[in-house]
């Protein structure tokens, strides 16, 4: 089974939280709202389909995941989230649609294979499963629908009444007439009809019925009018779309969550930075050269890595060739001026893909290093062992380097090699212009699902002639007798953080575009002319590529984290037994508690009996154990949502349910690492012989039908309780002689952590302190109506304040961001500040609409205690209603009682 990462997990916990939301407040554009909010994210509109066959209250939504992010995985949970806190089901049918029969049969492959981790985790997520195609689906049974999850992998096009295929989904089918048998009165009019008018028994109409979740991985072309007009035939209960390129234009997708570069980069699910080698196209066989030698270099990293860990690893080069008919003369050129092995380099075109008899490329004794190819690699072949892309087309299309460079940015078992240079991908390119290079790596990038910004941080261009294996970006070494070490310090001194010099290993790196004086004082640190023109080189270098990503290419300043400042900040901590540990949850039930011995009565507004529905009427069980229902009248409060938990209810079945097979299944459902199943059971019970005695309830299977919306409020209370004697432990800590300390033992520094956004300011403001530089992460500079937002105002004062020597961006939810414990949860402050005397400050900036909340009032009281405990090193501010005046006086108060 595959560990998620922490970004996959914050995927998941949005999408849950959605559907979650979606079932208690029944408006799916609510829900969008209230995850984004929670995300630290400026709520952008929900969009519902308007499109025949769908209902605008059924959720639509998108998860942004770039290529290597790990979206067929994601998907995989994402259909269990949506079974049950959706559709509050034990099964379901999924309908998996993939842009291509090769991407079809690959993932239905994959899904089939019960030692495969997206197998594992569909498991995990869904119960038993059954994986089919759809000519596999024309023959499915009504008992191997209505006992396990059943995928349905297929294409759109599957579905089109002009595909000869979609006409068999349509066709009348003797397979399905059992599964029409007994349907409810209020579903008849969902079915489509047949020449007698009576429902047709086909495959589209047991897919109407069963109301399947709707998985889109990457279909492009199910975006069309056409597209939503076929998914409106299904009757879907909701479409998640998983995409690296959301839609802008029509059909705009409604994107819950996006995953940064950054936050893939911490999770070591892709190789970069992204390296870019540039020639001249004279020097097209010089490039190739090059890029054969530095894959080379690679694979001696790689055996020294498998020596240390075990990890088998090849380092594959890709060849964009100029034209099909130059690979053959490519492939022998290799042979004859390189010396490498025919086997070793394989052709992947159009007609001719000696790929497809490789087998296994990952195995060890798979002899290929080398693929060549010119537009693009067949669809579906993916290998992390691809390292290195060497192009020696001087112009490319779009989507052909689009597609290339996808290949190359995927790191092998997604795991942090020892060795930094394998960790990087490379790109080499013939061009009379390194900015067209650059330019045309941006968007490929962007086609990739990452953001323009993001894509300027990861293309780092080297210089011709220097390899970048053992060398760092925008770097340059000098031989002893080059470099005049006396005279670079004192010039590097003069250039104020721009450069930084190695005196030792006679390296000069340049962080920044340098102006015409400051280049002059740079070259004046070597030599030689040869020296001082490799000085020039670099500086260029700097320039153009800043230059090719949209920005002036003139000088600045570099920021505090490229100069390499330290910024620690103390953690606040439980000192036991003479060791310091950060305080978290579990210092706030370390004690036994006793959960059965809690009161166990339900919220009032929780009747068992009276279940919400899109249509009035009623759900029960008979005296034989049969589901029964009726259908009173259409109300003003018919919802989507209500409709679909009444119609799963209906195909459910009453089941052969006992006190305690439910009981054993509401403990399952509820997470409680924190309670024995001893003391968890004991609860349940109680709350469920409770509800059968208030409401007169002799037949368990009433509540086990309504088992999920009971699952959520008994999960609640057992919430309200951990959170009362949280609460209760919590305020014992506060008092000045509890075990609290604050120490710099125990710090943070930003230095060494990850800074991960999920997405970056792109405003025109230029933050001159900003840790990390001028753009900080999940920042929101306008509101809807155009005006500051008060937050942005704060994070403004903070970069004008001169006692701020630089501040960060603190970004909410992240491991890596600094953080207080609260009774309830990790509060994630706003601001933290380096001072100029070396104090730290932490600002959390509320509006006046919540400045007094209970929540609120929490956050000062552990600022507050966090500040106390660290002998006036360490200050905590709240400031309000565009009030920063108290951060000022916070600043100076403390600095006359220090």
């Amino acid at each position: 089974m595959i560990t998620l990462k922490d970004y996959q997990e914050r995927v998941l916990d949005s999408l849950r939280d959605f559907f979650h939301q979606c079932s208690h407040e029944r408006r799916p554009e609510a829900a969008f709202r209230a995850v984004q909010l929670k995300n630290s994210r400026e709520p952008l509109p929900y969009l519902p389909v308007n499109t025949v066959g769908l209902d605008a209250g059924m959720p639509y939504l998108c998860l942004r995941v770039p290529t290597g992010g790990g979206k067929t995985l994601l998907a995989c949970h994402a259909a269990g989230i949506a079974m049950r806190d959706l559709l509050h089901a034990d099964r379901a049918v999924v309908l998996w649609l993939v842009p291509s029969n090769t991407i079809l049969d690959q993932t239905a492959d994959a899904l089939r294979d019960t030692r495969h981790p997206y197998r594992r985790a569909l498991e995990l997520s869904c119960g038993t499963v059954e994986i089919v195609t759809i000519e596999e689906a024309l023959r499915l049974s009504r008992a191997t629908v209505a006992g396990q999850t059943v995928v349905i992998v297929a294409t759109i096009q599957a579905f089109r009444v002009e595909d000869t295929t979609g006409r068999k989904v349509y066709d009348q089918n003797g397979s399905f007439s059992e599964h029409l048998l007994n349907v409810p009165a209020d579903r008849l009019e969902d079915l489509l009809p047949g020449a007698d008018g009576k429902p047709k028994p086909s495959l589209v109409n047991m897919l109407r019925l069963r109301r399947p979740i709707v998985i889109v991985d990457e279909a492009h072309n199910a975006r069309t009018d056409l597209s939503f007009a076929t998914l409106g035939n299904v009757l879907p209960s909701c479409i998640i779309e998983f995409t690296a390129t959301p839609a802008r234009a029509k059909h705009p997708s409604n994107v819950l969550h996006h995953v940064s570069a950054a936050e893939l980069k911490a999770a070591d699910m892709v190789k970069l930075p992204l390296r870019v080698i540039t020639r001249h196209p004279s020097q097209r066989d010089q490039l190739l050269a090059d890029a054969v030698l530095l894959r080379a270099d690679l694979e001696k990293l790689a055996a020294a890595e498998a020596q240390q860990t075990g990890e088998y690893l090849r380092p594959l080069m890709l060849i964009q060739a100029e034209r099909v008919d130059a690979c053959e003369a490519l492939r022998d050129l290799m042979v004859s001026k390189f010396g490498l092995a025919r086997d070793e380099i394989k052709i992947s075109t159009g007609k001719l893909d000696e790929l497809k008899s490789v087998g296994n490329i990952n195995s060890p004794k798979c002899p290929v290093r080398f693929i060549i190819t010119v537009e693009k690699l067949r669809e579906g072949w993916d290998c992390p062992f691809a390292y290195v892309l060497c192009s020696l087309k001087e112009t490319h299309s779009a989507t052909a380097i689009e597609q290339i460079v996808g290949r190359i940015l995927r790191l092998p078992n997604a795991q942090a090699k020892r060795h930094p240079d394998l960790n990087c991908a490379y790109a080499f390119s013939v061009s009379e212009s390194l900015p067209a290079v650059l330019n045309e790596l941006r968007e490929a990038l962007e086609s990739n699902g990452f953001t323009s910004a993001e894509a300027e941080r990861i293309i780092i261009p080297v210089p011709q002639g220097v390899l970048p294996l053992g060398v760092q970006p925008r770097t340059v070494k000098f031989t002893p007798d080059e470099l005049d070490v006396a005279v670079a310090k004192v010039q590097v001194a003069e250039l104020g953080g721009k450069v930084h010099l190695n005196a030792d290993t006679h390296e000069i790196t340049v962080f920044v575009p340098l102006d015409e004086d400051e280049t002059e004082r740079l070259k004046s640190c070597v030599r030689t002319p040869e020296a001082q023109a490799r000085v020039v080189e670099m500086v260029e270098v700097v320039r153009a590529t800043e230059m090719a990503f949209g920005g002036s290419g003139k000088t600045r300043m570099p920021s505090p984290y490229e100069q390499g400042f330290d910024f620690k900040v103390p953690l606040l901590c439980v000192r036991e037994n003479g060791s310091l540990f950060e305080f978290e949850s579990t210092f706030l039930i370390e004690h036994r508690w006793k959960l059965s011995e809690k009161d166990a009565a339900l919220s009032s507004s929780y009747n068992p009996l009276q279940r919400p529905t899109g249509k009035a009427g009623y759900v029960d069980v008979g005296a034989k154990g049969e589901v029964l229902t009726n259908v009173l009248q259409e109300t003003s409060a018919a919802d989507f949502v209500g409709t679909l938990h009444q119609q799963v209810l209906q195909l459910g079945g009453a089941g052969d349910w006992t006190l305690e097979t439910l009981i054993a299944w509401l403990d399952g459902e509820i997470e409680h690492h924190d309670i024995t199943a001893g003391e968890s059971a004991g609860f349940i019970r109680k709350v469920l012989r409770g509800l059968m005695a208030n409401y007169g309830i002799t037949d368990v299977g009433q509540l086990a039908l309504d088992r999920f919306r009971l699952r959520d409020e008994i999960e609640g209370r057992i919430q309200e309780h951990r959170d009362s004697e949280r609460k209760s432990t919590f305020q014992s800590l506060l008092f000045p002689d509890s075990a609290l300390a604050v120490s710099e033992e125990r710090a943070i520094n930003f230095k060494t952590m990850r800074y991960e956004p999920s997405w970056l300011y792109e405003g025109g403001f230029q933050f001159q302190k900003h840790y990390f530089g001028v753009r900080p992460g999940e920042l929101v500079e306008f509101k809807k109506n155009r005006e500051l937002t008060e937050e942005f105002q704060c994070a403004q004062f903070l970069d004008g304040l001169p006692e701020v020597k630089f501040w960060v961006r603190n970004l909410s939810q992240k491991s890596t961001s600094f953080r207080l414990q609260t009774s309830s949860d990790w509060f994630y402050p706003d601001f933290v500040c380096q001072l100029t005397d070396g104090r730290v400050m932490v600002v959390e900036y509320k509006g006046k609409d919540r400045y007094d909340s209970v929540d609120s009032e929490e956050k000062r009281t552990i600022g507050a205690v966090w500040a106390s405990r660290s002998g006036r090193h360490c200050l905590f501010e709240m400031p309000t209603d565009v009030d920063f005046s108290k951060i000022t006086k916070v600043i100076k108060l403390v600095a006359r009682q220090v």
